[in-house]
């Protein structure tokens, strides 16, 4: 079973909010953000893994 990762997609369009959610890789969550914002994949401009930050 693969682990979840927390991603943050970006948008080409400025008006459409970037979105953070979990998925277990960068196509999954590709795919997961364009149909929760109604618009194809190709309008996304950017997708990162959240990276937690180090305590100290």
């Amino acid at each position: 079973m693969h682990k979840l990762l927390p991603f943050r997609i970006h948008f080409e369009d400025p008006e459409i909010a970037p979105i953070d959610l979990d998925a277990r890789d960068a196509e999954a969550a590709r795919q997961l953000a364009a149909t929760r914002r109604g618009v194809p994949a190709g309008a996304i401009r950017k997708v990162k893994i959240i990276r937690e930050k180090a305590n100290g």
